[in-house]
């Protein structure tokens, strides 16, 4: 009988195998030799990723098209005019264990998927389009299939360092000298995109278009906001406004801590800074942030 190693490499050249089952065999070699980064990795790709998005494999990327739901003709593209906020729009994680994805394959007859974004990207995405419509990512089925073998491929190396280290498992167990062997194989899955959450697919269906123009910036928001900060007393807002305002400025603190700020939520949070401040007219204060706001709404890229 071989050993689990030699095992795992078998299962993993063969395509009748279930990546699950694969996994869940890569889970039980993890958990014997005690290596508990690879336990960690594998138990989330087999209950689905409960981390920010940023923090998924790079595997897991999606690369889809922007589109919108038109009540009365369903898809359409989403077309805007900044072509490094359509970048980063079209660009997604996702988080469903293995056998999710696995079975979105079997059941997928038409070869496209799409997800859906954050409540936050959503909303900020509907309040600058002249006609409101939901909007979406959509991609194609084999992007999930390459997932799906990016995975088999990592368990494959991982498994093949193992042998070269003479870790093999034989009688469905390690030594002592196996598992010190297997701590010095090097294992790295590399994270670095943004943070959208909460990636759902459904099917896909398509026609005609809907369009966006806007350039955006967040240089010297940090600023602007502490200088705002200071002189909200002298705008004499009303109750209603303090708080919107408020609110305003924490999701651009909030952006802005992120490793990679979206912008669409910055500039339509300072153009909600600008109206509120605008209905304060008269104050030289007000008059002098609005032009702050002009500048950065204006020239941010």
């Amino acid at each position: 009988m071989p050993g689990l190693v030699l095992e795992l490499q078998r299962d993993a050249l063969n395509n009748n195998v279930d990546t699950s089952s694969l996994v869940r065999k890569a889970l039980v070699v993890s958990r014997k030799l005690g290596i508990k980064d690879v336990e960690n990795w594998l138990n989330q790709e087999l209950n689905g990723y409960t981390v920010p998005e940023d923090s998924l494999p790079t595997y897991r990327e999606l690369h889809g098209s922007l589109k919108v739901h038109n009540p009365i003709r369903g898809l359409i593209p989403f077309r805007i005019a900044n072509p490094s906020l359509t970048d980063e729009l079209s660009h997604r994680r996702i988080a469903q264990s293995i056998a999710e994805l696995e079975s979105i394959i079997k059941l997928n007859d038409t070869g496209k998927l799409i997800m859906n974004y954050p409540p936050d990207i959503r909303d900020r995405l509907m309040g600058v389009m002249e006609l409101p419509m939901e909007p979406f990512l959509e991609i194609s089925t084999s992007q999930i299939v390459a997932i799906i073998d990016s995975l088999r491929n990592e368990i494959l190396n991982w498994a093949l360092k193992l042998e070269q280290k003479g870790v093999k498992g034989e009688g469905m167990t390690f030594s002592h000298n196996e598992k010190q062997a297997a701590e010095r194989v090097t294992y790295t899955i590399t994270n670095n995109i943004g943070s959208m959450q909460n990636s759902q697919l459904q099917q896909a269906s398509d026609n005609s278009h809907q369009s966006m123009d806007f350039e955006v910036n967040n240089s010297h928001v940090t600023e602007f906001l502490e200088i705002l900060k200071s002189s909200i007393r002298q705008l004499h807002l009303n109750e209603s406004d303090a708080n919107e305002l408020n609110a305003e400025v924490a999701t651009i603190e909030h952006q802005l801590a992120s490793p990679k700020p979206k912008k669409i939520i910055l500039l339509e949070s300072l153009k909600s800074l600008r109206n509120i401040i605008e209905g304060t007219a008269g104050s030289i204060v007000a008059t002098g942030l609005l032009a702050q706001l002009s500048v950065l709404i204006g020239n941010v890229s």
